[in-house]
């Protein structure tokens, strides 16, 4: 009985110490960073896979970056095999090669004991530009992968420690600014640095037959726990759709369809019936897709679940080629880790929650924004953004509000907002306004998070932008009978006063010095029946402006005076179901 309780402990310890080192992975490549992206942003992810390439441990980085991880490890494994050395480095960013998007880029470092390979550290990272037509590398109107920027299939970067100076020049030598991404691969290949030492360490204590027995453990026991969660739901089918806006060439809906199948211990998600692929860039690689699937549907079994290979084994992906969710190379792709890798988790979201039980959000928003570059007149260099401070935000839940500021659904809350004031020394525009807007949450006995109201005035001749995003045409369900959140929208001022609406995916627009863009982001939707929100919380939200007194009325059925909530009214309504 000692012997079995010592053995809990330490493969809890082992379990802890690399969750540990995922994290520290994740400090390192923030602070070491040199671009907004990373540093302010944090847009990436760190994992820890086994000599398998199986994921191990992950840090609570981006969610749509991180289990992907595995995919682009199990790439370098086939081509590499048995000419993986110690101090090797990889590169890879191809989405028909085990990547998400092409800028997002993974580095991979090996741990070799004994000519074995042991783990894998991996680092995955947006980075601001990777070449191709458009600076920043979103191109509305791409119609082939080529034309989004560099494919970069699983090479050495790093050959026994010794840098492959040819491999670094090709690809700095195709994006717009060189050294930022070459100083940003030399943060993720420290950052993986210094988890392979860490590991070393971990395996110098407990010795390496010892670490590799408790990494089997820990995913047989993830795969357990997940198909016991499966288990304890009813057998069945369960249908979900959701739409994405357009592909910014056709203008209508584009369908995804998912029939969610529960069979015993085992989970199918089957996306037959999604819409073919489209010409434009929102179609969504076979990596993206399933690490979008694997997000929803552990949200629904539970959190205590662990997010590694091993609660993979219980859920089947079935993603047909040629749709949507599955294009055929050359297909662009490079909005797919924000639409429609969101839209695939909010269709299963959709899809279970009409089981008793299971507690799942109303839906998120979804980004929408442009993208800018030009020459900084300040410092005469080029420069790119994004306007990460125009996030979406999430949908309510059965006890509580949508949390603003969370959305787009594949990263969770991931991309932190920057910080406005290194934005203005960072990038030439000045932010005349970041607040939350009134009446965008969706209505529910549990509101969604409200939009938010951005506007930057841009410096500088001229400033180009690139608009790339979703949700104009279609809102954040609601769920339970709450309300549906509200549209994105963007509009430019010209210098002229002239007030020009955008839409979700243009291409290159020019704009002189002097002018004004605002961008106002969906709020989230509502759970549950609005009729049945305490007033005093309606209240609160009047006090805070994130509704109305007339929409405290109208949606709520909540009469406000000049004291605050009107009870006798205010029941008089409700109870007469005067909607």
């Amino acid at each position: 009985m000692i012997a079995k309780i010592d053995e809990v402990i330490e493969r809890a310890v082992i379990a802890n110490r690399m969750d540990t080192i995922t994290k520290e992975m994740g400090y390192a490549l923030e602070r070491s960073s040199r671009s907004p992206i990373f540093a302010e942003a944090c847009d990436f992810a760190c994992g820890i896979c086994n000599g398998d390439g199986d994921l191990v441990s992950q840090i609570n980085g981006i969610p749509i970056l991180a289990a992907a991880g595995t995919f682009s490890i199990k790439e370098v494994i086939r081509k590499y095999s048995g000419q993986v050395e110690e101090g090797d480095v990889f590169i890879i960013n191809d989405p028909y090669q085990g990547g998400n998007h092409l800028p997002d880029i993974g580095i991979i470092t090996p741990l070799v004991v004994d000519e074995e390979v042991i783990f894998y550290c991996v680092s995955r990272a947006h980075h601001g530009d990777i070449g191709g037509s458009v600076a920043g590398s979103y191109n509305a109107k791409a119609t082939e992968i080529f034309q989004e920027g560099l494919r970069i299939p699983p090479i050495k970067l790093v050959s026994k420690g010794q840098v492959i100076n040819e491999v670094m020049d090709l690809i700095t030598r195709n994006v717009r600014n060189p050294d930022m991404l070459q100083n940003d691969l030399w943060a993720q290949i420290g950052a993986n640095k210094i988890g392979v030492r860490r590991l070393k360490e971990l395996i110098h204590t407990y010795s390496s037959s010892k670490v590799k027995e408790t990494v089997g453990y820990l995913l047989d026991h993830a795969e357990r726990l997940t198909r016991q969660a499966i288990k304890e739901l009813p057998d069945g089918d369960y249908v979900g759709e959701e739409w994405v806006d357009d592909d910014g060439f056709q203008l209508n809906p584009i369908r995804i369809k998912v029939t969610v199948r529960i069979r015993g211990e085992q989970m199918t998600l089957d996306f037959k019936g999604t819409d073919p692929q489209v010409k434009g860039f929102v179609n969504s690689a076979f990596v993206t897709s399933t690490t979008a699937a694997w997000i929803g549907a552990l949200w629904a079994l539970g959190s205590d679940i662990p997010r590694n290979s091993g609660a993979f084994r219980g859920i089947k992906v079935v993603l047909p080629e040629g749709s949507l969710v599955n294009p055929k190379d050359p297909a662009p792709v490079t909005l797919s880790t924000l639409t429609p890798a969101s839209e695939i988790i909010s269709a299963i979201f959709q899809a279970l929650s009409s089981i008793k039980g299971v507690q799942l959000p109303a839906g998120f928003g979804r980004y929408c924004g442009p993208s800018f570059y030009g020459i900084d007149p300040r410092t005469q260099e080029f420069y790119v953004g994004f306007a990460f401070c125009a996030l979406g935000s999430g949908g309510g839940t059965l006890g509580r509000d949508g949390y603003p500021y969370m959305a787009p659904l594949s990263n969770y809350g991931g991309v932190r907002a920057p910080n406005i004031e290194a934005n203005e020394i960072q990038y030439p525009h000045l932010t005349l306004c970041h607040e939350m807007e009134s009446n965008t949450a969706g209505s529910g006995k549990w509101r969604g998070g409200a939009g938010i109201r951005y506007s930057i005035l841009f410096q500088g001749e001229p400033t180009n932008i690139v608009m790339f995003g979703d949700g104009m045409k279609i809102p954040p369900f609601g769920a339970a009978s709450g309300k549906s959140g509200s549209l994105n929208y963007v509009e430019i001022k010209t210098v002229q006063g002239e007030t020009i609406c955008l839409a979700s995916k243009e291409s290159t627009r020019s704009l002189a010095h002097g002018t004004i863009l605002t961008v106002v982001s969906s709020g989230g939707g509502g759970w549950g029946d609005p009729w049945q929100r305490d007033p005093e919380r309606v209240w609160r939200d009047v006090l805070d402006e994130i509704i109305t007194v007339d929409k405290a009325e109208q949606d709520y059925g909540v009469l406000i005076g000049q004291e605050g909530v009107d009870w006798a009214a205010t029941n008089d309504r409700r109870s007469g179901n005067q909607r």
